[in-house]
């Protein structure tokens, strides 16, 4: 069985108390404690040629700060920016970062706390190249049904933000392990969809049920270091139930815990049953920018916004209106990375660089199946854009569709043939 080397390393990231936290619009006050550490863990690995480094951060991701951390690591360690792949668990509690949305929210940003920590994150990475030893990967899945849709069809074509099961969802849990020679267990990666956002919009910092179902695995498995990666969870939630079963609770802490350790025993069941297959192959990755671009208003519709009870809509309207009127419209190109890791025909692993609707991991897993044993699709990698459904999900409007990209002040919803374009590009990476 071929081997690899590797070595992993972590990095505490927890910012100070009173930091802004990241991911809700309405939380207009400070953090006020901690409630879980936040950290993030940076895995090296190579076949015997360049090594690769794969990094998670209990950050809602790293958005506009993915340049400035590549080329940190890089400058500290040598590995190229197509073979570093960055991710995000997306918790929402943790500090502000983006410099447009986050400052317009908050009006201020740590900026020597990220300085420090991405110049710690490029001594992590060093620290993890430098405990590369032999090891070898398996990967098997699991299963955990703590996550549904958060896009209940309303009977009416469109959606309500909703718990249900009656839209896709993906309850499959990915689990790669790392072990020495001799057999033993060393680290483990896994990967499950679902927003960590259970807990609602408090003021403490942590890192949701990702926290805690990492904390398990290592209680349960001493001197393992568990790292997570969140997959496509641009439209799931943690299934948390109100009382009528219409709409979302918010979870205690204690329930967060339980929902992670759920999470946690799942990725535990795949170590125990020990039907994981072997990862084998040369080690080779892709890069790709895919353009897309969102959708124009015309001025009528945008006047007719400046007439709705919602703020958020109103300043929307507003500052394009501006726009148009000072002859510099908004910009709607973007750029979405695609970032492709593959190991051999056991492995395939999709970077998408952006808060991606649950059926592109559905589709790339189904398209892909035939070709690789095991196949993650991860979002909230690199330089995020927002939420970027599916073609389906489109003409059903709703949050992850229109009114998210209202807040980020966008045109308007990702144009159809978004969804086409980047599974061309995935192709294309993972075909040949």
């Amino acid at each position: 069985m071929e081997h690899y080397a590797i070595g992993v390393s972590t990095l505490d990231v927890t910012p100070p108390v009173g930091i802004f936290l990241a991911g809700y619009a309405g939380r207009n006050e400070p953090s006020d404690g901690v409630y879980h550490p936040l950290r993030a863990v940076c895995v090296a690995l190579e076949d015997g040629g360049e090594p690769s480094l794969l990094i998670s951060i209990e950050w809602l991701g790293f958005y506009d700060r993915t340049v400035e951390a590549r080329e940190r690591i890089t400058a500290r360690t040598g590995v190229p920016a197509q073979r570093i792949l960055l991710s995000g668990t997306h918790t929402h509690c943790g500090p502000v970062l983006r410099r447009d949305m986050d400052i317009r929210r908050h009006g201020h940003i740590d900026e020597q706390y990220i300085t420090d920590t991405l110049e710690g994150l490029a001594g992590t990475a060093a620290e993890a190249l430098a405990a590369r030893t032999p090891a070898r990967l398996k990967a098997g899945t699991g299963w955990c049904g703590i996550s549904s849709s958060r896009r209940r069809p309303d009977g009416q074509g469109g959606v309500s933000f909703k718990p249900s099961l009656d839209a896709p969802h993906d309850h499959q849990v990915e689990v790669l392990v790392i072990e020495a020679l001799n057999g033993s267990l060393q680290h483990v990666l896994y990967s499950y969809a679902c927003h960590p956002t259970s807990g609602g919009a408090i003021r403490q910092i942590g890192g949701d049920y990702v926290t805690f179902a990492s904390d398990l695995i290592e209680q349960q498995r001493p001197e393992t270091v568990a790292c997570f990666f969140q997959g496509c969870a641009g439209d799931q939630k943690v299934d948390a139930r109100d009382a009528d079963g219409d709409g979302y609770e918010k979870l205690s802490l204690d329930q967060v815990r339980e929902r992670g350790e759920q999470l946690g025993q799942a990725v535990l069941r795949v170590l125990d049953a020990d039907d994981l297959h072997p990862v084998e192959g040369k080690i080779s990755w892709t890069q790709e920018t895919v353009p897309i671009t969102t959708d124009l208003p015309t001025e009528q519709d945008l006047q007719h916004h400046l007439g709705s009870d919602l703020g958020y809509v109103v300043e929307w309207a507003q500052h394009h209106l501006e726009l148009i009127a000072s002859g510099t419209p908004a910009d709607y190109r973007f750029d979405l990375e695609v970032q492709t890791l593959r190991m051999g025909s056991d492995l395939a692993l999709i970077g998408l660089a952006g808060e991606m609707s649950v059926e592109f991991g559905l589709r790339f897993r189904r398209s892909l199946g035939s070709a690789y044993r095991a196949v993650w699709t991860l979002s909230y990698t690199n330089e995020m854009v927002g939420y970027v459904p599916v073609r389906r999900q489109i003409p059903e409007a709703g949050y992850e569709v229109v009114d998210n990209n209202r807040h980020l002040l966008y045109t308007g919803p990702f144009a159809v043939e978004t969804e086409e374009l980047i599974a061309q590009a995935v192709t294309r990476a993972l075909s040949g």
